[in-house]
């Protein structure tokens, strides 16, 4: 038995050797890749406090733990007899000795290395606590400097309950150790103990109840934080004059309640002691609830506007102040009806660059035709503005990264050292279509090629972008099921469906506007610069070449990452990532380098986990290299009186830091940018600047191609819309009564609903006609319970210097009556031309796909546009095939926005959207373009279609096959005649 007892020992001892082993080669390995990229002082201070802190609170909680576990074991006096029941009989009671005090040893072990664990892990909140930054804000009830509560509040609120739950730990330990020892017997219905005993027990219950004291000085701090109140956050009126007065009062009940146990110790009875504990929880539980519901429900409710305005207040002017949002100053956009060709004109650059492509459907169309392998993915499609020939224009592009799944026959060779980087992007401007309704492409192609000028003289990518769905959701939420209002016209299947209902048990393919591919699967880690060749590109060859000769290979010539100099190195590596073939394979020499830690923003998080990072991190061509920006913040849900918002459960951000990665070299760049204008520096990047001054550089010290490529993120912009929607109420009353709500309208998308996503736009705006456009981004209002009705005002946040970070909201007088994103969806449905051209396009079993509806303001107008696509049956293309703009009261579609243009506003119209340079125009292919007499012809063959299809029913009906057949094959001609007019 003691054998097998010791094996049992020693194998639970090997494991925990390698399992420390195992940690140590990560953290080796860890520090050649910080130290890889020039940060081996964020890597040693990051280590170095979280070993301070685990060693010195485990090796406390171990003095403390065992000193009281052997005080516990001495051994009872010899002359001391108890009268009561025996706990254990002799015979157990030797059996136990032998390991009791090894069993003890291990319990305090245990419980110290989970207590260094626990510590460790407050690292950041060490290291803010040592870097207090002032925000020169303070709260409105104790007058303290937020700061205190972002940078001090965490650590103190930690070390508490570190010292509170050691003492009750420490107090259950010591308990079951004197009822073991018989210190502690039950005789009849009372517990009797040794003198030795009380005052042990007695002294650490009085030491808790006096550390639980602080615990209500704490409380007091956490109401700041309180959602008690109605509609609003902080302290309420029942949290500062109920709840405060009765923790002030637990302080002294529990600081008393411990001195009673302490000198309690000199008594034999525990009737005081347990009538002092008995106290603390009486009075907890009437402060806790009863008394503060008590004031709610009789004192506040029926004053409850009038009680509660402060502290409204309070909230209102910290929420702003915690989004930036106080710097915010409404300005008033009156709509008049005066858009017309001279209009168009003036604003031309506006014009040329209103975005017809939708992310979702052209990453399905990028895919489809420029992805060539099945090992290359578009994950992801951003928009960004680059000056073309002398105009600033909107595109949109698309890195073409590597998927491991489409992979043929992987195996570790191809995974880690043939496959080792994507190659190129595709880019194209947002609003030229081509062909068939295809996009404009201004770069594609295997290698990389560009119409206009582009240069890209590293196309490689080794780093990439990852998606996070749940983030990536919440700044373009999913569609829900929109049931379409009935057209003027006949319509089967209904608008925005394309192909007919699914029958049952059937389930119908969802186009690509709804349904997004798998993402990139990714491997841990790749090894570059071998005596192997890596793929870089298939080549376009002639139908003799072998597909060896099909292939372009490179090596990679970069300082990416750890370097395996080193055969340790490369044993270091093989512990790591438990792969045999790294130590065996002859392809690895001195010069390989051994990437990983390579998709963004996990890349970011792995070097610098004191901020968060965009989900969506967008690339730029810049300077002939690829590069990725990554917006990084700055939250924490510490800052007082402030609304808390459900993405990271903060009440505080701040977009402080860009982030700038070369997509080949893999340096990770952290930029602080200035502040926002109005607003003063963030005092939380402030501090970690302190922390790691190697980490940040200034904003000016980015490559000024780089900085005109920055924009607004839409994460945050949407955070402050959703926050600004409710809190510019700045009047109490107004705020709490939720009058002039404001909220995200919805619109239409596919054949789905759901909330109007921000989009980016290039115009100028409405108070600054005379200064040239700008990229902005935009996000509309409607007021909330009347989603589906009028706007009430859009925001504006500007991504261009020197005016970037700059929030503009503008709100239409409430006398005037703006069509909201829904009600101008509802006439596109109900438009019976429109109506009669997708019914056309769902008798061949297409999918419709509606678009973002843009609300694009020009001048004192507002234009809205919505692209429409077609995607065939089986072949997931989406096509732009329509445009549809309304304006006023009239709505109008065409092929092209130019010829939507002239419906709309006449033949002068469309010379307003044409560039300015030839040669441009030149090297695009010819756009789709449908006649208004071909429209013409499309309605006559429509009508005529629906009469013989009412025909050939009638004739089935009557079971005249023959009859039946005849007339499907004449409708058939003429939808086929129809689809000649559109060509």
């Amino acid at each position: 038995m003691k054998g097998s007892s010791k094996l049992l020992v020693y194998g639970m001892g090997l494991v925990f050797v390698l399992i420390l082993l195992q940690k140590a080669f990560i953290i080796y390995t860890d520090y050649l890749w910080y130290q890889s990229l020039g940060q081996a002082s964020v890597f040693s201070t990051i280590l170095g406090n979280r070993v301070l802190l685990g060693v010195v609170i485990g090796a406390l909680f171990f003095a403390w733990l065992h000193f009281n576990l052997r005080l516990a074991r001495r051994p009872l006096p010899g002359d001391l007899t108890l009268i009561g029941k025996r706990l254990l009989p002799t015979e157990e009671r030797e059996q136990i000795e032998a390991y009791a005090d090894k069993a003890l040893l291990v319990f305090a072990i245990t419980g110290a290395v989970m207590a260094g664990i626990v510590a460790s892990g407050k690292w950041r909140e060490w290291l803010q606590f040592q870097h207090l930054v002032p925000f020169g804000q303070t709260d409105a009830l104790f007058g303290k400097d937020a700061g205190f509560y972002v940078f001090r509040l965490p650590l103190i609120s930690y070390l508490w309950q570190a010292l509170f739950y050691s003492v009750v730990i420490t107090l259950v330990g010591s308990l079951v150790v004197h009822v073991y020892q018989e210190a502690v017997r039950l005789v009849g219905n009372t517990v009797h103990a040794i003198p030795r005993a009380r005052l042990h027990i007695l002294g650490l219950l009085g030491l808790a109840l006096l550390i639980k004291a602080y615990s209500y000085r704490l409380a007091m701090f956490n109401l700041l934080y309180s959602n008690h109140g109605e509609q609003f956050f902080g302290a309420s009126y029942s949290d500062v004059h109920a709840r405060l007065p009765l923790l002030y009062a637990l302080i002294v009940v529990a600081a008393l309640a411990g001195i009673v146990m302490l000198v309690s110790t000199r008594l034999r009875s525990l009737n005081v002691p347990a009538g002092a504990l008995i106290a603390v929880i009486l009075v907890s539980l009437v402060g806790g609830w009863i008394y503060p519901a008590a004031v709610q429900s009789l004192v506040v409710k029926p004053n409850q506007l009038n009680l509660e305005s402060p502290y409204i207040t309070n909230n209102i002017n910290a929420t702003l102040k915690a989004y930036g949002l106080d710097t915010v100053k409404p300005q008033r956009h009156v709509v008049r009806p005066n858009l017309g060709s001279e209009a168009l004109a003036r604003n031309r650059a506006t014009v040329n660059n209103i975005r017809l492509w939708d992310h979702r459907p052209l990453e399905t169309t990028f895919q489809q035709t420029q992805a060539m392998r099945g090992y290359y993915r578009f994950s992801d499609v951003d928009v960004d503005r680059y000056t073309v020939e002398g105009q600033y224009r909107q595109v949109m592009l698309a890195a073409r990264q590597l998927d491991y799944s489409g992979i043929v026959g992987a195996n570790w060779f191809s995974q880690h050292l043939l496959y080792t980087h994507g190659y190129g992007l595709c880019l194209a401007p947002v609003n030229e279509v081509v062909g068939d309704g295809l996009p404009s492409y201004w770069v594609k192609n295997l290698p990389v090629e560009s119409t206009v000028g582009f240069k890209v003289d590293r196309p490689q990518l080794y780093y990439y972008a990852s998606r996070h769905p749940r983030l990536i959701e919440y700044i373009s939420p999913p569609e829900i099921p929109y049931e379409q209002p009935k057209a003027a016209a006949p319509a089967t299947p209904e608008m925005g469906g394309g192909a007919p209902p699914a029958g049952p048990g059937e389930q119908q393919a969802a186009p690509a506007g709804q349904q997004k591919g798998p993402e990139p699967t990714d491997v841990p880690y790749v090894i570059v610069n071998t005596t192997a060749d890596e793929l870089d590109y298939p080549a376009a060859t002639d139908a003799t070449a072998t597909s060896e000769e099909a292939n372009v290979y490179t090596k990679y010539a970069g300082k990416g990452d750890v370097q395996l100099s080193s055969y340790f190195r490369r044993f270091c590596f093989f512990m790591r990532f438990r792969h045999k073939d790294i130590l065996f394979t002859q392809s690895i020499t001195p010069q390989s380098r051994i990437l990983f830690n390579r998709s963004l923003p996990e890349r970011l998080m792995a070097l610098a986990p004191v901020m968060g990072y965009d989900p969506d991190p967008y690339m730029v061509i810049a300077n002939g290299k690829l590069t990725w920006i990554n917006d990084a913040y700055t939250a924490t849900n510490m800052y007082p009186y402030a609304a808390r918002t459900p993405w990271f459960g903060g009440n505080y951000v701040r977009n402080s830091v860009k982030v700038v990665t070369d997509a080949y070299e893999g340096l990770p760049v952290f930029y602080v940018m200035p502040p926002s204008p109005g607003q003063k520096p963030d005092p939380i990047v402030t501090c970690w600047r302190e922390v790691f001054p190697s980490l940040f550089q200034d904003y000016a010290q980015m490559d000024p191609v780089l900085q005109k490529h920055i924009r607004y993120p839409q994460l945050l912009f949407r955070i402050q819309a959703e926050i600004y929607g409710k809190y510019h109420m700045k009047n109490p009353q107004t705020f709490f009564q939720k009058e002039d709500l404001w909220v995200i309208p919805p619109e239409i998308y596919s054949n789905g609903r759901r909330e109007v996503e921000s989009y980016y736009v290039n115009m100028k705006l409405p108070t600054e006609q005379k200064a040239n456009e700008e990229f902005l981004l935009m996000q509309p209002f409607t007021l909330a319970r009347r989603e589906d009705k009028n706007m009430v005002g859009w925001m504006a946040g500007r991504c261009d210097a020197p005016n970037y970070g700059e929030l503009i909201v503008y709100d239409f007088p409430k006398s005037t009556l703006v069509q909201g994103p829904m009600q101008v969806e509802s006439r596109i449905s109900q438009d019976a031309e429109i109506s009669q051209l997708i019914t056309l396009w769902g008798q061949q079993q297409s999918q419709i796909i509606r678009g973002n509806l843009l609300v694009i303001p020009i001048e004192d107008s507002l234009l809205y546009v919505e692209p429409i696509y077609l995607e065939a049956p089986n072949s997931p293309l989406p096509q732009l095939k329509l445009v549809v703009l309304a304006y006023e009261d009239k709505i109008v579609n065409a092929p092209t926005l130019g010829e939507a243009l002239t419906r709309l506003f006449g033949e002068g119209a469309i010379t307003s959207q044409q560039p300015e340079t030839s040669a441009l125009e030149a090297q695009k292919a010819q756009p789709l373009r449908v006649s208004a007499q071909a429209l013409l012809t499309v309605k006559q063959v429509l009508t005529a279609a629906v009469a013989l299809d009412r025909e050939a029913q009638q004739a089935l009906a009557k079971g005249d096959l023959a009859t039946y057949q005849a007339k499907q094959r004449q409708k058939q001609q003429l939808i086929e005649s129809a689809l000649g007019a559109m060509r």
